[in-house]
């Protein structure tokens, strides 16, 4: 049965909470703060925010917004969006946009259905129903129409997201309890992820006078790189390994036939985490269509040896999702966004064991702590 839809207004504190709402981003717009105009003289509470939320997503900590000044919250926003942007750091972005989806989720979990309803409206125009019906011994408390679920679901790694496990009726998707929270937070992580990949953005670069107020964000930033950053080199560790590349491997050992995606993918992957070339064409030689001068020049172009010279990338998650490689994901997976990030987390928890490490690899585990010692 579908209950009738009471309208709520949204409050300063909502646009604070919420920042993606239509009415935080008016506020913002009528307020008149131009960003090269803007001194910690004029705005005492706006720069210290936006540099708190910053840090507390890098070091992942929930930021919690000032409900006794909602105002100053709702203007910072933007501008630890502009920081975030002026650093020129993609991990630092996806980092910052993963920590703000899991505090709007915590924080839609205790709202009421018609505030949700409205969040969902205000925020991304959706038309979210609240909903109290029994299927298939189900029980949902939500229906969203088809074409805004697909807006953000095919981005999620479990097989209970994809369309074709939904239950549909009359173009409307049903939502179980806690689903819609993890559907609007993944949303407004979508948004910032997007809104940086703009030209625009691209582009910009942060005014000087507002390097000063960076330097703390920055030492963490240096801190952390050896964890998040996708640039920084890393060693073998056998136990680390993500799902999608362990099921890869198990499919090389089963003698199957890999895609030229999968063979990219475990190429890169490899490359990364210290394997040499003549490591990842041993792997190769066990394929059934395996030929020794091809694959090694396409392993050797990979690793950057020849050709463009410039060594590649490991594809990321929703690139791996759409060829169909994201397979077997575990709670880690739904925390990152790129495999050598999960590899890098899962050597930060190893470290951190109080159980033995198998003999073998207690050589190469010692190396990543001393490494990673200075993030504990």
């Amino acid at each position: 049965m579908v209950k009738m839809q009471k309208r709520v207004f949204l409050t300063k504190e909502d646009q604070a909470n919420y920042p993606f709402l239509k009415e935080a981003t008016n506020f913002v717009e009528n307020f008149g703060v131009n960003l090269r105009e803007l001194s910690i003289e004029d705005y005492p509470s706006i720069i210290p925010r936006a540099t708190q939320w910053i840090q507390d997503n890098i070091e992942g900590n929930m930021f919690t917004t000032n409900i006794k000044d909602p105002d100053s919250d709702i203007l910072a926003y933007p501008l630890a969006l502009a920081f975030l942007f002026g650093l020129k750091k993609e991990w630092v972005i996806n980092r910052f946009a993963t920590s703000e989806q899991k505090r709007i989720k915590t924080l839609l979990l205790n709202e009421n259905p018609e505030h949700i309803i409205e969040i969902a409206k205000s925020g991304f125009g959706w038309d979210l129903e609240s909903i109290n019906i029994n299927q298939e011994e189900a029980k949902f408390q939500f229906s969203i129409s088809v074409a805004n679920y697909l807006e953000i679901a095919p981005q999620f790694h479990s097989a209970e997201w994809k369309l074709i496990n939904r239950y549909v009726d009359k173009g409307k998707v049903y939502l179980r309890n806690l689903e819609y929270a993890r559907l609007l937070s993944g949303a407004a992580e979508n948004k910032i992820k997007k809104r940086a990949m703009e030209e625009e953005v691209r582009k910009f670069e942060l005014p000087e006078k507002f390097k000063p107020y960076l330097i703390n964000i920055t030492k963490i930033i240096e801190q952390k790189k050896d964890i998040y950053d996708e640039e920084t080199p890393l060693i073998w560790v056998e136990e680390a390994k993500p799902p999608c590349v362990i099921a890869m491997l198990n499919d090389i050992e089963s003698g199957k036939n890999l895609s030229h995606m999968a063979r990219f993918t475990i190429s890169t992957f490899m490359l990364n985490v210290g394997k040499k070339v003549e490591d990842v064409l041993e792997l190769f030689s066990r394929v059934p269509d395996f030929d020794e001068g091809k694959t090694r020049y396409q392993i050797e172009h990979i690793a950057g040896e020849i050709g463009s010279k410039q060594k590649y990338k490991m594809p990321k998650c929703d690139v791996l999702r759409s060829f169909g490689l994201c397979v077997g994901p575990d709670a880690l997976c739904e925390e990152v966004w790129y495999p050598l990030i999960y590899y890098r987390k899962k050597i930060e928890e190893m470290k951190k064991r109080p159980s033995p490490v198998p003999q073998e690899q207690s050589e190469e585990l010692k190396k990543v702590r001393k490494r990673l010692q200075k993030n504990v």
